[in-house]
């Protein structure tokens, strides 16, 4: 295992233990005790995705999942996954699945 190959497997545990708390890429990067920059290089260059796409997909899936296997107020579901307000939930939401929560939760 590489050096880069390491740094990524530590900050996608990372990512899996606090997406629901902060999606800072900047915070993951201290956590690690390296720069944004480093971090945001090796990420991309060894999983060919940008860390904010790692972080974000995980609050999506969890998201979805919430609102498939959940009866919880999409509110509540905003609120669990941290986002400062319903509508900016629904705004990240819509960015990534091309639909509304509650269009998700309903027919998608």
């Amino acid at each position: 295992v590489t050096k880069g190959e390491q740094l990524c497997r530590n900050f996608t545990q990372l990512v899996l233990q606090n997406y629901n708390r902060t999606r800072n890429v900047a915070w993951y990067a201290e956590k690690l005790g390296i720069t944004h920059a480093y971090l945001c290089a090796t990420v991309k260059q060894v999983m060919g995705k940008t860390c904010g796409d790692i972080i974000s997909s995980m609050v999506v899936m969890d998201a979805k999942s919430q609102l498939k296997s959940t009866h919880l107020s999409i509110q509540d579901i905003a609120d669990s996954l941290n986002f400062a307000n319903m509508s900016f939930f629904g705004k990240y939401f819509k960015r990534y699945v091309g639909m509304s929560p509650l269009e998700y939760r309903n027919n998608g």
